[in-house]
């Protein structure tokens, strides 16, 4: 091989290793680009996550510092008030407390007593007004109550051990109203429409008049609808009610009340949903807490999304 030929090949070789060596840096800044934007998402989901879980300790904050300071709850004090976006360092923060007691508790359909019973009767009314699964009542009680009896139009572990994804009836009150969907007969569009209105509590816990919303009062009380229906809700927001004898009292001429003893004008169970925001990343956080008197709010389950 001559002088040249040995220059020529030198310098293909040299020019390939730099083309090499090029391709290898590329390659890895490249990574390093990934794993630099992988720890920074992680970084920021971790403290969204962080900020949203702190949101619920402000809730159990506000609740507590109600509870000492009053004796009835209704949607005019600061608790019920939206926590508008909160700018933080690279992110925001916002949330909401709702009374869970302004919805019907959908574990009374699995109950027993008078309380229940008056609860039971407004569930009914709700589902029909609100295009509710009303053919599926009795299956939603199956699955609560405790026995293995099957309703007239129920069902328990026989009818869930044999669809294609086998289970057994819960038999168990629920803990959230979303797990309504595993019921027989409970679709899920007809399951959107009372979402809003009801909630999974301990059966016995009575709605508060102050807070129920226009559909749930109707539901509640008979021949209450329309105008008659708007004036007391704006009644209402002018002087919350501050017993039930003054809720029966102030109802518009032609309305029936019944099972008054599943109602109040105080509350203990409250959702709390607090959403933060961190660079790009968004997280939500999601609680049932309980109140009990002036004692420090639990939280009954709670969420991080």
């Amino acid at each position: 091989m001559t002088d040249r030929r040995i220059r020529g090949a030198a310098v293909v070789l040299a020019m390939l290793l730099a083309a090499f060596a090029a391709a290898v840096a590329a390659t890895v800044f490249a990574d390093q680009q990934r794993w630099s934007r992988a720890v920074a998402h992680r970084r920021d989901q971790v403290q969204a996550q962080a900020l949203a879980v702190a949101g619920i300790q402000w809730s159990r904050q506000i609740l507590h510092d109600d509870a000492r300071a009053t004796v009835t709850d209704h949607l005019g004090e600061p608790w019920a008030l939206t926590l508008p976006p909160i700018p933080l360092d690279n992110g925001e923060i916002r949330g909401t407390i709702a009374d869970a007691q302004a919805r019907l508790n959908v574990n009374a359909l699995g109950a027993t007593g008078t309380t229940t019973e008056a609860q039971r009767t407004w569930i009914t009314r709700l589902f029909a007004q609100r295009g509710g699964p009303s053919a599926a009542l009795d299956a939603i009680a199956d699955w609560i109550d405790a026995n293995s009896v099957v309703r007239t139009n129920g069902a328990e572990d026989a009818y869930y051990g044999a669809l294609p994804a086998s289970g057994l009836a819960a038999n168990a009150p629920l803990v959230r109203s979303a797990e309504l969907v595993a019921v027989k007969g409970v679709a899920p569009q007809a399951l959107a429409a009372i979402v809003p209105f009801i909630a999974a509590l301990p059966a016995g816990t009575p709605v508060n008049v102050n807070t129920a919303p226009p559909e749930v009062l109707a539901a509640i009380v008979e021949q209450l609808s329309g105008e008659a229906l708007g004036t007391l809700v704006a009644g209402r927001a002018q002087k919350p009610f501050t017993t039930i004898a003054e809720f029966r009292a102030r109802l518009p001429q032609g309305a029936t009340l019944r099972g008054e003893g599943a109602l109040a004008v105080k509350s203990e169970f409250f959702y709390v949903t607090v959403e933060a925001r961190q660079g790009t990343t968004r997280a939500r956080a999601r609680a049932l807490v309980r109140r009990i008197d002036a004692d420090w709010p639990a939280v009954v389950w709670q969420v991080v999304e």
